[in-house]
């Protein structure tokens, strides 16, 4: 099975003959190899994943520690974030933009919730960044959006302190009235006892 998977690999990859070998034709070639080669890294750890969950339901709880530590090269998180990968990006997933990833910024994208991520992916240029430049799109993206809540909530606030005050002088507006009404019957009340 490896060998067939292998065998397709290189057959998408052949390159088609242009003409005599330049220096432009060489960047073209290492630019369209190193694009192939982000499409499979995810969608090797894709089928990673999947493989590595399909064996931890095998082997059971007591099993997998041993199973990552003699059939495999993978810590316990290192699997985790695999398995994740396939259950994120596998077969429901139909997001081109996020089919282009590294392993490393598949998992970064994480942090945006999934029915972001693409829109995301798609509005940072996330194939084309560094795995930094990724994480610090995330962070200012994530402050945005902090800073945003923290503004709706004040904005709440005032809104109900707002209301607050409203209410509180409404309330006052009412007892006054019932005051200068009391004061009219009590005028009254002493009127009628004068005469």
């Amino acid at each position: 099975m490896e060998n067939g998977i292998m065998k397709t690999m290189e057959r998408e990859m052949t390159l088609p003959e242009t003409g005599p070998r330049t220096a432009e034709t060489i960047g073209s070639e290492i630019r369209y190899l190193s694009h192939q080669a982000k499409c499979m890294t995810v969608w090797f750890g894709v089928e990673i994943g999947k493989r590595l969950a399909e064996a931890k339901a095998m082997v059971g709880h007591g099993g997998w520690l041993d199973f990552l530590k003699n059939e495999t090269e993978f810590s316990q998180p290192s699997a985790n974030r695999f398995m994740r990968i396939a259950e994120e990006y596998g077969e429901k997933s139909n997001y081109s933009t996020l089919n282009n990833l590294s392993v490393s910024n598949a998992l970064r994208l994480l942090a945006v919730p999934a029915e972001e991520r693409e829109e995301f992916a798609e509005a940072v240029d996330a194939e084309n960044l560094s795995a930094r430049e990724l994480e610090q799109a995330i962070r200012e993206r994530d402050e945005a959006r902090n800073q945003l809540e923290a503004e709706r909530v004040a904005s709440e606030g005032a809104a109900l302190k707002l209301a607050d005050v409203t209410s509180a002088l409404d309330a006052e507006k009412e007892k006054t009235a019932r005051l200068k009404e009391l004061n009219i019957l009590l005028n009254m009340d002493e009127k009628d006892k004068s005469l």
